[in-house]
């Protein structure tokens, strides 16, 4: 880890413990018994089969993720977080490192710096960068699990009501680019998700999102001049008469998606969920390239020891139906997708769990060659 990272780590930790003293009169003591650390390990291998794409059409390699972190409380209303992160820097989708180059060192970068504020009861404020993966309702195919966003996000939650398990309403204001000679780019969107007592033994929750980008093509020009890593540029582009790489459609996309949660009284409990994606920005070329479909069925629990869990997925989405840059990068086909996921995942002993998964994916617009990716890990929970 370079010594500008390690500098701007320990930065940080010193304003939360100098903020959480000045506030509340708190002792270096208390304030690090409010501190939760959290973190993993995850080794991978992993392989590829695709016709004309590898040496013998086959391709493996090890990989490593590690993810390390603190969350402190420095007032009742007020938490910051800070966390590092294993992975290329530019890549916005991936925390993986592949172990090659000679025993070259890997990088580790600041994931997360964040302030989460408590406004009243239900109401509260996230702002800087931040893990959004437990804060709203979203599949991995629209957002990979990986990504962390910069910007802020409001959240409100009702409280339970009879039948009504709750509401939860989102909105968020994330920076994608910003520019000192040129047009910056944004992404705004709000989410209502509302959740429902189906019985004693069942749960459905609902709900309605909506995302809007402001200059999305200035990331696809980053990623056409390899300074974004991750995806590669999968909806439909073309160079205007000043030479500069434009998309076809702009992105506001507008998704409806149910989770469904069967409880039983064996280790067995199911979860379906389904997401179904519009994009209202199309236009000319991409007009019939608008819509994504996810589905995703699970059977069983494996956060126990000894117990697993089989789940499989299905993704399908048309060329425009999504912003490539964010979507999940497991299948490299980002937005034009048509892909299974098959998954096992064994609980362990030591606060981790082994999971294979399989997947098998082509390109929507162009199926001319399947590629099937498979992956063995072994994550290991701190």
């Amino acid at each position: 880890m370079s010594v500008p990272r390690v500098r701007s780590a320990v930065v940080l930790l010193l304003l939360a413990t100098s903020w959480g003293l000045a506030a509340g009169k708190t002792t270096a003591t208390e304030l690090l018994e409010r501190t939760e650390f959290n973190g993993d390990l995850r080794l991978r291998y992993e392989g590829f089969r695709q016709d004309g794409s590898f040496d013998n059409d086959r391709r493996d390699r090890f990989r490593i993720r590690l993810r390390f972190g603190f969350e402190t409380a420095v007032t009742d209303r007020i938490r910051i977080g800070v966390q590092l992160r294993s992975g290329n820097p530019d890549d916005p989708v991936s925390d993986n490192q592949t172990l090659d180059g000679g025993f070259t060192k890997k990088d580790i970068s600041i994931a997360q710096a964040f302030a989460d504020f408590e406004l009243d009861r239900g109401i509260a404020i996230r702002a800087g960068k931040f893990d959004p993966g437990k804060l709203w309702h979203v599949s991995d195919m629209q957002w990979d699990d990986d990504v962390v966003v910069e910007g802020a996000m409001e959240r409100w939650s009702a409280p339970e009501r009879g039948s009504l398990k709750g509401v939860d309403v989102r909105a968020w204001q994330y920076v994608l680019e910003e520019s000192g000679s040129g047009d910056d780019a944004y992404l705004f969107g709000a989410q209502v998700s509302p959740a429902f007592r189906l019985g004693e033994r069942q749960e459905l929750r609902v709900g309605l999102g909506y995302d809007h980008y402001v200059n999305p093509e200035v990331l696809a020009r980053r990623t056409d001049a390899g300074r974004l890593g991750g995806n590669r540029l999968t909806n439909r582009t073309f160079v205007d008469g000043n030479g500069d790489l434009q998309l076809v459609s702009d992105f506001r996309v507008v998704n409806l998606f149910g989770v469904w949660k069967l409880k039983t009284r064996d280790r067995w409990p199911v979860k379906v969920s389904a997401f179904v994606y519009r994009n209202l920005g199309t236009r000319g070329a991409a007009e019939n390239e608008d819509s994504a479909l996810f589905v995703r069925v699970q059977v069983g629990d494996y956060k126990q020891p000894g117990r697993m869990a089989f789940r499989l997925s299905r993704y399908l989405s048309e060329a425009d139906a999504l912003f490539y840059a964010f979507t999940q990068s497991d299948t490299t086909f980002a937005s034009d997708l048509d892909a299974w996921r098959a998954d096992w995942r064994l609980g362990l002993r030591s606060k981790g769990y082994v999971n294979v998964t399989w997947y098998r994916a082509e390109a929507e617009s162009a199926p001319t060659a399947t590629l099937d990716r498979w992956q063995v890990d072994y994550i290991l929970k701190f």
